[in-house]
């Protein structure tokens, strides 16, 4: 909030056109029976009893964020019976002995993975590329773009006339909604524009006709003068201002080859398992000249809670992960 504050009139003026900021103080009183136990949860009463809340608006999208650090100290139930060292001893699952159905043009086999059919499909041209390493963590570079080739090489099986939406998924452990432990991703081929992605296109195609400007250039502009930003060779990486949910950030290239934006996806997966992320969700796809991935974190994956409830459902998210701060943690 203060780095936006502090930003040179053209520069701020560059940023209020996408967006709006607003923050609110919550107050409350704290009653001596509870003083004790928010001091030991929280080390502080006074940031208890005047809580910041600050609204960050894109007005394009319409994504707003709501943050509010003190909700990441929250107490919270976590489940202790379960190692993450326990994803070795799920070796020899289906996936491992390739116990999956294949689709009607046959398989796809990469150097580092092999391609399957989803077994039970939501979209009609729905398939899976299985990493042939069973730990979804244990990531490489070389295995990312192994990966990313071989996706290729299915939607390119695609009828590409009637084809208007390729999106790869990659929904890792269970708390990013993943049902069987062993590496994948889903590649989804529709005839259909996916709501969401075209809410994202209608928005950069409307803000590119108020400003005749590039919505995605202008995007990274913003973000690069707050600090907020990295770049790898034409790969822009964005700790982005209105997540979906923690941690999330927003990956885009202009390259006619979506393999070569899997550099960038790699830096931020290393950098996000780093710091202690083990399921996140991830997606990519197009929209006019740009290949875009978002990733984010899913949480602690022993929490009992889910993190999504009913103002991401239906109003706005609400995060506790600050961008400012992330990005200082990623080398």
């Amino acid at each position: 909030m203060k780095k936006i504050i502090e930003l040179p009139n053209y520069k701020s003026s560059l940023f209020s056109r996408i967006y709006s900021v607003s923050s609110c103080e919550g107050k409350l009183r704290l009653t001596e029976e509870i003083k004790k136990y928010v001091v030991d949860k929280f080390g502080s009463l006074d940031m208890v009893e005047k809580q910041t809340i600050v609204s960050v608006k894109n007005k394009f999208t319409k994504e707003q964020t709501l943050y509010n650090e003190l909700r990441s100290k929250r107490p919270i139930e976590v489940k202790t019976n379960f190692k993450i060292s326990e994803i070795e001893n799920t070796k020899g699952c289906a996936f491992c002995l390739n116990k999956t159905p294949a689709d009607e043009f046959g398989r796809i086999s990469g150097k580092y993975c092999i391609t399957a059919s989803n077994l039970t499909k939501y979209e009609c041209n729905h398939g899976l590329i299985i990493f042939k390493e069973h730990n979804p963590l244990k990531i490489k570079l070389e295995y990312l773009e192994d990966y990313l080739e071989t996706a290729k090489r299915w939607f390119d099986n695609m009828d590409n006339k009637k084809i208007k939406t390729k999106l790869l998924l990659w929904n890792c452990l269970w708390r990013g909604a993943a049902s069987i432990i062993h590496g994948h991703m889903q590649v989804v081929a529709s005839k259909t524009k996916y709501g969401k992605i075209e809410l994202l296109e209608n928005a950069k195609n409307n803000y590119n006709r108020k400003y005749k400007s590039d919505y995605f250039s202008d995007l990274y502009k913003i973000h690069n003068n707050l600090g907020l930003s990295k770049k790898i060779k034409n790969t822009k990486i964005l700790f982005y201002l209105t997540p979906i949910k923690e941690k999330e950030i927003f990956i885009f290239s202009k390259t006619k080859n979506f393999v070569k934006i899997s550099e960038g996806i790699y830096y931020v997966l290393k950098n996000l398992i780093k710091i202690g992320v083990v399921s996140f969700n991830l997606v990519l796809f197009k929209i006019g000249d740009y290949y875009i991935s978002r990733i984010l974190d899913r949480g602690n994956i022993l929490n009992r809670n889910c993190d999504i409830g009913g103002m991401e459902l239906y109003a706005a998210s609400v995060v506790s992960s600050d961008p400012f701060k992330l990005i200082r943690l990623f080398r």
